[in-house]
């Protein structure tokens, strides 16, 4: 990470030099050479450099705070060098209302770009600053995800309330009724009473008392054996409604952050001409699960609940995966897709050898490898009519699997067998035209797998054993293949939606982790902490939902 750490002591003295200068040039003639030709994209920098850019501070929220994201979404774009300053020294250098940066100082830092984010109602307005030319750039308003009031102090109040009042209607009822069943024990008998007054005002008053005693007895039996019914009424709904309000409150911490970094992805667009893919998310299996981790390795949650899968795969709109499942019983396995949000999951499929599904790129169809231990072969079907199967390969007897659209959806990149060695293939997205994209020496072993094709459509990146599997591409234009990896097993390649950014499963660091490969400086990070992380899938850019 190429990062700088300046204290205020280092600011200090890079301040008294800053002076020193300045009052040396009042002197001199000498004039300053002219800078070689830049990149204008917005932001004039030297070509040939990842400008550096300074994220000034935005709140005093600690740890993760609002610059904490912003400079971390920029630094792993590896377009962008962040520059960072201890908080005191940020807080020196900014302007108060009404002033100007002091872009001499920045300069003489090597800053190319200031970023500054100031609260407004409902998100955030952020601004970029170009230091060479003195003047701000960009300015837009960011609507950012707000989170919902935490109501567990009121819950129960509310709900005993709403409750009681409720109670109060069904016990006046409850009164009438039982009321009404009392006024009739009250009533003299239809034959006459012949008797004396005495006896007739004595049965009187025992009635009476009868039906007092009764419309009392009932009443205290009912309200006894309701208290502990609505105890317990209360008690479920209070659990429901906090555990409702706790997942309410994580959905909306998710989203506040990935709000956050598609400012990230603007303010990468002001500085280089491309948005960044911070606002992405990337899906893996760990412990036959399907989990989904955000481009900065947090909000790290499973995603299936049961069973066994694998090879999960994005939806082009980002909001589904579909993925392999082994079944019960030693059925086989079964293609199935599942929502990310609602957790809803349905059949692709039917039972069998099916695996390695993948969408077309309009999310119409499915892909995937299905058949038996003698061989499978590539199958499509569409996702709202799976019974109309589209058999799309013809391998007599090899494997053929892992396909991969071209971003034009024109042309599929898959493995097969039927060279003896698996390599990788392509064909038209109707099944013909096969091709070869690999090349290999035939009795040479040379076992490649695993396409992915790059959203540009210049490269494949695939997994090949040699003795040990590494990560390679390959140019599709002059079929030129590339190694990208050396240390450790990796395995698994998935392209970010910038064609630059891999996803890979590495053992680098020890246990097997998803890593990101930045494959233009060859910069690596670690994605995961969950030992046997394993194939891995990035998404398309995430939308913010209306």
């Amino acid at each position: 990470m190429n990062q700088r750490h300046l204290t205020v002591a280092a600011f200090i003295a890079v301040a008294a030099a800053i002076t020193g200068t300045r009052a040396c040039a009042q002197d001199t003639t000498t004039t300053t050479p002219p800078p070689r030709p830049g990149v204008r994209l917005g932001l004039s920098y030297p070509s040939g450099t990842t400008p550096k850019v300074l994220v000034m501070p935005v709140d005093s929220t600690p740890g993760d705070s609002v610059r904490a994201i912003i400079q971390r979404d920029l630094d792993f774009s590896d377009r962008v060098t962040p520059l960072v300053l201890d908080e005191e020294t940020l807080r020196g250098m900014t302007p108060t209302d009404g002033q100007d940066y002091n872009y001499s100082l920045f300069s003489s830092l090597g800053v190319a770009a200031i970023v500054q984010a100031r609260p407004i109602a409902n998100g955030y307005r952020v601004a970029l600053y170009d230091v060479s030319v003195g003047k701000r750039l960009e300015s837009r308003d960011f609507r950012v995800m707000q989170m919902p009031r935490n109501r567990d102090e009121t819950l129960v109040d509310s709900i005993a309330g709403s409750t009681s009042r409720r109670e109060k209607i069904l016990h006046d009822s409850v009164y009438r009724v039982l009321k009404r069943r009392a006024d009739l024990m009250r009533r003299p008998p239809l034959k006459k009473d012949t008797r004396g007054r005495r006896f007739v005002v004595r049965d009187s008053v025992r009635r009476d008392s009868a039906a007092t005693v009764y419309l009392q007895r009932q009443l205290s039996r009912w309200e006894e054996d309701r208290r502990d019914s609505v105890d317990a009424s209360i008690s479920r709904t209070a659990t429901r409604l906090a555990r409702q309000d706790s997942a309410d409150r994580i959905a909306a911490a998710e989203g506040q952050r990935m709000s956050l970094h598609r400012i990230s992805d603007e303010v990468e667009r002001w500085i280089t001409g491309r948005g960044g893919i911070a606002a992405t998310r990337i899906a893996y299996v760990h412990g036959g699960l399907v989990r989904v981790v955000d481009s900065d390795g947090e909000n790290d949650r499973p995603l299936t609940r049961r069973g066994l899968s694998l090879s999960p795969s994005w939806h082009p709109r980002a909001d589904k995966i579909v993925y392999s499942r082994f079944l019960e019983g030693g059925a086989g396995t079964q293609i199935e897709e599942i929502e990310v949000s609602s957790g809803k999951s349905r059949v692709i499929s039917g039972r069998g050898l099916n695996i390695t599904p993948v969408y077309s790129h309009d999310g119409l169809s499915v892909v995937y490898s299905s058949g038996s231990e003698s061989g499978t072969d590539l199958m499509m079907v569409g996702v709202d009519n799976p019974d109309a199967i589209q058999r799309l390969t013809f391998g007599r007897g090899s494997d053929n699997g892992s396909p991969t659209f071209s971003p034009d959806g024109r042309q599929i990149a898959f493995f097969s067998s039927r060279s003896r060695f698996p390599q990788i293939y392509t064909i038209d997205a109707d099944g013909t035209n096969l091709q070869l994209l690999t090349p290999f020496t035939p009795g040479v072993r040379s076992y490649r797998a695993a396409p992915d094709w790059s959203p540009d459509g210049r490269a494949v990146a695939y997994e090949q054993q040699n003795g040990d599997f590494q990560v390679w591409m390959i140019n599709i234009r002059d079929k030129e293949p590339r190694r990208l990896t050396s240390e450790g097993e990796n395995e698994g390649p998935s392209w970010a939606p910038d064609g630059r950014h891999l996803s890979i499963s590495s053992t680098r660091g020890g246990s097997k982790q998803i890593w990101i490969l930045d494959t233009e400086s060859g910069r690596f990070r670690q994605l995961t902490r969950n030992a046997g992380a394993r194939l891995s899938s990035w998404s398309s850019m995430l939308t913010p939902t209306p």
